[in-house]
């Protein structure tokens, strides 16, 4: 997709939202339920339970998608208009911010695992003016299925926030039967480990993609 003049003056206007929130350092005291590094190799119970670490906004305002690959999922939206739209790992909220920006229309569902951090996203949502994220915060395990319910119907998905293998391909099983007909779904980090390495594989030779885009960083399966 062509970008356009007013895309670009969105994307530094979000930019600029994550430039003033990095710049505070406030601390923020996170559980995180993800895989840590690739070289942590977390058991389930561990990813489960969480893992307490002190952090600050700049480090954590400077995780997530940005440049080329936040105007990627941006244009995903913008360029398909989806409905619905679910994405697991918030963060501090600028992949759904994104996403928010490129249909109006379109309503983002996000999970965030970490009850902190959430309410930094909520502070960056806020900011940025987008009143169609609607915002969960706890684990993906818990919360996941009553979240689908509440959707019913899944035109696009990102997924983010839990980079293990098993997890990975569990959540994707769970999706499955909530996707339109015409769905997307995206993966990130796709080269991130061994395991998602592998995950990806048994993803993208799935039965119900119709076709797929390998990044490196991010997978995009398309199911029509």
């Amino acid at each position: 997709m062509n970008l356009t003049k007013e895309d670009y003056e969105i994307f530094e206007s979000i930019e600029k939202i994550r430039e003033e929130i990095k710049k505070k350092y406030i601390p923020i005291k996170v559980i995180d339920y993800g895989a840590g590094n690739p070289e942590n190799e977390r058991s389930a119970h561990t990813m489960y339970k969480g893992v307490e670490k002190i952090t600050n906004t700049f480090e954590q305002c400077s995780i997530g998608l940005k440049e080329k690959w936040a105007e990627i999922i941006y244009s995903l939206v913008k360029e398909n208009m989806p409905k619905k739209v679910l994405e697991l790992g918030t963060c501090c909220g600028f992949s759904s911010i994104y996403m928010a920006k490129g249909c109006s229309s379109s309503l983002i569902y996000t999970i965030e695992g970490d009850k902190n951090v959430a309410k930094i996203a909520s502070k960056n949502i806020k900011a940025a003016s987008c009143s169609n994220i609607k915002q969960f915060v706890g684990r993906f395990q818990d919360i996941l299925d009553d979240v689908l319910n509440e959707i019913k119907e899944i035109d696009m998905a990102f997924i983010d926030g839990h980079h293990d293998k098993k997890a990975t391909l569990n959540y994707f099983e769970k999706i499955k039967p909530f996707l339109s007909e015409k769905s997307i779904v995206i993966f990130d980090d796709i080269s991130w480990s061994k395991g998602m390495i592998e995950a990806w594989e048994i993803i993208k030779n799935d039965s119900m993609v119709k076709e797929y885009k390998d990044l490196k960083k991010l997978g995009i399966c398309y199911f029509y």
